[in-house]
C-alpha cells in the first residue's frame, strides 16, 4: 500500500489555521457567521488531523528512515501529537458548549492560548515534515538515506525497533 500520509496532511493545516483565524476575526467584529466558520473548519480539521495522525503513524512504520532523519521524524509526530491534543481540547470545549466561545475574557485567553499552541506545534511539525521528504528523501525514492548515511531504520510491529 503506498504511502497515503502526504494526501492527508495539507487538510487539517488550512483548516485548523482558518478555524482560529475565523474565530479571531469573529470576535473582533462580533460575526455570528465566521464563529460559526470557524466552529465548521474545526470539526473538518479534526477529522483531517485524526486521519493524518493515523496514516503519519502507519508510514513511520513503513516508510525506511534513518539516521538523523529519524530524530527529525520523532520530533515530527511528537509536535502533532501535541497540536491534536491540543486542538481536541478546543473541541470538546466548543462541543460542551454547543460551538460557542467562551465569553468571559480570561477563558477566552485561554481558549486562544490554547489555539496558538495547537497551530505553533502543528506548523512547526509541518515544516518537519516538510525538511524529511525535502531534505532526507523520506517516503521518496529519489534519496536513500540508510545508504547516505550508513544506517538503516525501520519499525517492527511494536513501532519503535531500533
Amino acid at each position: 500500500m503506498q504511502n497515503l500520509h502526504p494526501v492527508f496532511v495539507h487538510f487539517p493545516i488550512a483548516l485548523l489555521t482558518f478555524s482560529v483565524i475565523f474565530d479571531a476575526i469573529g470576535m473582533w467584529l462580533k460575526k455570528e457567521s465566521l464563529k460559526n466558520a470557524a466552529w465548521w473548519t474545526m470539526v473538518a480539521g479534526i477529522g483531517g488531523i485524526l486521519l493524518a495522525v493515523a496514516t503519519g503513524l502507519w508510514a513511520e512504520s513503513t516508510v525506511p528512515h534513518g539516521g538523523g532523519s529519524h530524530e527529525i521524524m520523532e520530533i515530527h509526530e511528537t509536535l502533532e501529537l501535541i497540536g491534536l491534543g491540543a486542538f481536541v481540547v478546543l473541541f470538546i470545549w466548543r462541543s460542551v458548549r454547543k460551538s460557542i466561545l467562551p465569553e468571559v475574557s480570561w477563558q477566552l485567553g485561554v481558549y486562544f492560548f490554547l489555539a496558538a499552541v495547537g497551530l505553533a506545534t502543528m506548523l512547526y511539525g509541518a515544516h518537519l515534515g516538510g525538511r524529511l521528504v525535502y531534505e532526507f528523501g523520506v517516503g521518496g525514492q529519489l534519496v536513500n538515506t540508510s545508504q547516505q548515511n550508513g544506517h538503516s531504520h525501520e519499525h517492527g510491529e511494536s513501532g519503535h525497533s531500533h
